[in-house]
């Protein structure tokens, strides 16, 4: 349905929060437009927000696919300051009061870190142009959350923030699964292993073709075992979307699976590579 600018039940006002232009590559229209913004930085904390942006924004074009098509994208940082510094800890007892409402927890997992007012979360980012909204979070707690075409949330001063971000951001961005199924999660059934997933990593082997079949090799077994020589091939292994059994990912290891991995494995680096083309072109 088109959206017309004029209906009186649009409201036109504008939320009056500063923002900078940290990357500018050209046109939004054909552009990936990221923007950063801040949670849980009081006022007089945003040359830190500042300073943590251009530091997970670095870290982001240091990475590949990103690394090569960094001119698709700009940058824009919002300083939306809250009353308190930090995050909602509810296991802790803790509660602050925050400009997107964010909290650790979420069911029950206490590195999981959302938000539900997405409204405030819109509301902030519609400062400026965007097309992917990255949420970052003043605290030093491990963390983070990511969900596709809604936003990618992480703390800052944890020591493995940065690839917490870029981690979240590859949900948030490029819809890719998580990989992992050795770690403990509140959603463990999450899959219906009948059907095939719609995350380009995973599979259920229902329906191969339409993944990555065309990308391996003819000579790797399928499926993959999980064996040393085959460290860096890509195959079918089995262990993924928090199961052992019935899921299957592209490589032994990759940054949808742990913070060891060097990097995105070549099916997540394609997701990754279409959806910037698709957002820029």
């Amino acid at each position: 349905m088109p959206i017309q600018p004029d209906n009186y039940f649009i409201n036109p006002e504008i939320k009056n929060i500063p923002y900078k232009k940290l990357i500018d590559n050209g046109d939004p229209a054909n552009k990936v437009d990221l923007v950063f913004l801040a949670e849980g930085y009081t006022i007089n904390e945003m040359e830190k927000f500042e300073s943590d942006a251009q530091r997970m924004v670095s870290y982001l074009f240091s990475q590949e696919p990103y690394k090569l098509f960094s001119n698709k994208f700009n940058v824009w940082i919002v300083n939306s300051p809250s009353e308190n510094s930090g995050t909602d800890i509810p296991g802790a007892n803790i509660y602050m009061n925050t400009a997107m409402n964010s909290n650790f927890y979420t069911f029950d997992s206490e590195r999981y870190l959302t938000t539900n007012d997405v409204k405030s979360v819109r509301d902030i980012a519609g400062i400026v142009p965007y097309d992917e909204i990255c949420i970052l979070v003043n605290s030093n707690k491990y963390g983070g959350g990511g969900v596709y075409n809604h936003y990618a949330i992480t703390t800052v001063d944890h020591i493995l923030s940065e690839k917490v971000f870029i981690h979240e951001f590859g949900h948030s961005f490029a819809g890719l699964g998580d990989e992992y199924y050795n770690s403990s999660t509140s959603y463990n059934d999450f899959y219906n292993l009948a059907i095939e997933p719609w995350q380009p990593n995973l599979t259920t082997m229902v329906n191969f073709d339409s993944k990555w079949k065309s990308m391996i090799d003819k000579n790797t077994p399928i499926p993959t075992p999980r064996k040393s020589e085959f460290n860096s091939i890509l195959g079918v292994y089995e262990g993924g979307g928090y199961l052992d059994k019935g899921i299957y990912s592209p490589m032994m290891d990759c940054r949808m699976k742990s913070n060891e991995a060097n990097g995105f494995c070549p099916v997540c680096s394609k997701a990754i590579l279409d959806m910037i083309m698709f957002k820029s072109e």
